[in-house]
C-alpha cells in the first residue's frame, strides 16, 4: 500500500478514536451496550495493520507488547509509532548486549 495512503488512513483512524472518546456519552443511548467499545477495538486493529504495512518485516520481529503500546496511543501517528518502536527495539538490543 502506498505510504501516503497508510498515513492518511491512520490519521483518519486517530480522528475517529478522538471523536468516539469525545461523543461516547451522547452516542451511548442510541447504541448497544458494547458497540462503542467494539468499534474502538476495531479501529485499534486497523491501526495495528497499518503499522505492520508501514514497518514491513520489522513488524514481525517486534514483541506484541511494543506494538500494543504504540497502537493504543491515541495521539501517535503511524510514522511516529514506527520511529518509537524502532528506538525501543534498539534500546532492548543494547540492554541485552550490556547485560
Amino acid at each position: 500500500m502506498h505510504e501516503t495512503a497508510i498515513r492518511q488512513l491512520d490519521r483518519a483512524a486517530l480522528m475517529l478514536i478522538q471523536a468516539l472518546d469525545k461523543y461516547s456519552e451522547e452516542l451511548q443511548p442510541y447504541l448497544e451496550a458494547d458497540h462503542l467499545e467494539s468499534l474502538h477495538r476495531e479501529i485499534v486493529n486497523l491501526r495495528r495493520a497499518l503499522l505492520g504495512l508501514e514497518m514491513g518485516a520489522l513488524y514481525w520481529e517486534t514483541p506484541p507488547e511494543l506494538v500494543d503500546r504504540v497502537v493504543s496511543s491515541e495521539s501517535l501517528p503511524v510514522e511516529d509509532a514506527v520511529a518509537r518502536v524502532t528506538a525501543m527495539l534498539h534500546q532492548r538490543r543494547l540492554d541485552s548486549e550490556g547485560a
